[in-house]
């Protein structure tokens, strides 16, 4: 009778064990998931940022900017043109 109960309490005790084994293996496909992450975020150049489908980005400054493409996008367009160009409306809208 002792015999029967003890192994009823040994196989009660090695299922909650592999139990508590099937929840830790869970939680640490979750770690490995986030280290891969933080990995992916660390060996990335700096230069770059991850967008949306798995692209990336170039983030530049300003005169990195200016010496590859040779304009500032900062400069806005000179007034005369405005006023040529409100000049043509006019006359359109009038005729």
């Amino acid at each position: 009778m002792w015999d029967y109960w003890f192994e009823i309490f040994v196989i009660f005790i090695l299922l909650g064990i592999s139990g508590r084994i099937y929840f830790i293996g869970r939680e640490l496909k979750h770690f490995h998931d986030c280290f891969h992450n933080f990995e992916e975020h660390l060996m990335s150049p700096q230069e770059q940022v991850h967008v949306d489908d798995g692209k990336n980005l170039r983030v530049m400054g300003l005169e990195e900017f200016m010496d590859e493409f040779g304009f500032d996008p900062r400069e806005e367009q000179p007034a005369e043109e405005h006023k040529a160009n409100a000049a043509e409306i006019d006359a359109w809208d009038n005729s």
